[in-house]
């Protein structure tokens, strides 16, 4: 039985003529995600005294009719990817073909959501659905679902195209649609040229980028793991989401500062909460002490991109990944400095040269790119810890005040994690992960172990 019933699904188009053309893309529009997927985000919003006035109705035709200003100024999202005519890359045909909007209602309250954990239940309550069998050019480059609950809140699911733009991009244009759904008007215009993130003309790669462009690796349990796990044990996987206070985040913070004349970097709190995370995974997957594991991190490139300078209303991708590599065993027993380092070491490594090197490089391999990059590689051993504390959700009012909640409505993949601030304002955070069930249980007693942060227990 269907957890909400549609009221209404259409195709909004923009509100004005558009420009047609095709808007080429770049190799990193192109290398993060498959074609045929939408990153699935919601919000929830809840009525305050202020906006109990406010009908159904009148919410819902404010957030349609929002779409269909704002594509105007975001015209190519209201178009579909398709092939150029060479077949070796792809492309938006900007023809205004619009963006799915789809109202819903459920008979189900917040309440009977434990923290609204991703999952696939998640997705049916929040995303609409994407028939990914058919071609590529029916696919909506954004979906967007707002559905009612019995309690009277509203959930609001994003589905963007990752081909089009990354996190960065997307959530400012998520916040720039709910407050002209709210009444505001829009401000900067978007920067579309993909002339900021392209190949030098004589392409200089300093650098020898081993692990960004690796071969995709295998999401399979490997030593020491075939005793302990068996039949769909080996393939079952949980999502969680763990909490970690303002104190909490403290320690570990104090933790390193204890050990700061160790080392030349100033620590920051991602570094420290990454490689905490990082930790507690590496010994509940009871990896081999002389296994290399990797940390993939996201890194946004408009600030340390130069000549040219990247607009900060750039919208495309401009999305990297650090790559911190160490030995499992030196992760899981020496201090939290020490992986907290490593992990800051990698991040300050991403600056122009690095970054317009990685450019160069993927520009050199013919044809359309691999999924060089992104979620679908970034599997066991490994682990990839997204940070979205930077992005501006809770400022997507749209008369009803920030949203109560944020996060992911599925997490897909083993390995993948993702970082967000809880909405109190007291700089508490939230972890959303993927993992093997066999491992959840003790990934979450390592995790919220803080008594041998120094030690080599």
């Amino acid at each position: 039985m269907s957890m909400i019933n549609i009221k209404q699904s259409i195709m909004v188009k923009p509100a004005k003529e558009t420009p047609k053309h095709i808007l080429h893309l770049s190799k990193l529009d192109m290398s993060l995600r498959p074609p045929t997927s939408h990153t699935t985000v919601f919000h929830i919003y809840e009525r305050t005294p202020s906006c109990k006035s406010t009908s159904n109705f009148d919410v819902a035709e404010n957030i349609k009719n929002a779409l269909s200003q704002i594509l105007v100024s975001f015209y190519p999202i209201a178009g579909r990817l398709t092939m150029n005519s060479n077949k070796d890359r792809y492309v938006i045909d900007c023809n205004a073909k619009g963006a799915l909007f789809v109202e819903a209602e459920t008979k189900h309250r917040l309440e009977e959501f434990n923290d609204f954990e991703p999952s696939a239940k998640m997705s049916e309550l929040m995303i609409p659905k994407c028939d990914y069998n058919g071609e590529l050019s029916s696919i909506p480059l954004l979906m967007l679902q707002i559905t009612w609950f019995k309690c009277g809140a509203l959930g609001v699911g994003f589905a963007p195209h990752h081909h089009v733009a990354d996190g960065a991009a997307h959530t400012d244009f998520f916040v720039k649609l709910m407050r002209l759904a709210g009444g505001s008007s829009l401000m900067v215009p978007p920067v579309f040229d993909r002339v900021h993130v392209a190949p030098r003309d004589q392409g200089c790669i300093k650098s020898k980028h081993l692990h960004e462009f690796e071969p995709i690796v295998p999401s399979l349990p490997s030593r020491g793991h075939e005793s302990s796990m068996s039949g769909d044990q080996n393939t079952n996987r949980t999502q969680s989401l763990f909490k970690f206070s303002k104190q909490q985040i403290l320690a570990l913070k104090q933790s390193v500062l204890s050990q700061a004349s160790e080392s030349n970097h100033t620590i920051t709190t991602y570094a420290t909460v990454a490689g905490h995370i990082w930790r507690s995974a590496c010994k509940a997957r009871l990896l081999a002490f002389d296994e290399e594991v990797k940390l993939y991190i996201p890194v946004d490139g408009r600030p340390r991109l130069k000549n040219p300078t990247v607009p900060k209303e750039y919208f495309g991708n401009a999305l990297f990944f650090a790559v911190c590599v160490a030995k499992a065993g030196d992760i899981m027993h020496k201090p939290l400095w020490y992986t907290a380092t490593k992990i800051q070491e990698a991040i300050q490594k991403m600056d122009n040269d690095y970054l317009r090197s990685s450019i160069d490089h993927l520009e050199l391999k013919n044809g359309l790119p691999n999924l060089l990059m992104g979620a679908h590689k970034m599997l066991y051993p490994n682990l990839l810890i997204n940070s979205w504390t930077k992005l501006p959700f809770y400022e997507a009012d749209f008369g009803w005040g920030p949203p109560k909640v944020i996060g992911n409505c599925e997490i897909k993949l083993e390995g993948l994690s993702f970082l967000t601030f809880n909405s109190n304002g007291d700089e508490s955070l939230t972890l959303a992960i993927n993992l093997f069930s066999a491992h959840m249980p003790s990934f979450k007693k390592y995790l919220y172990d803080f008594t041998s942060l120094n030690s080599n227990l």
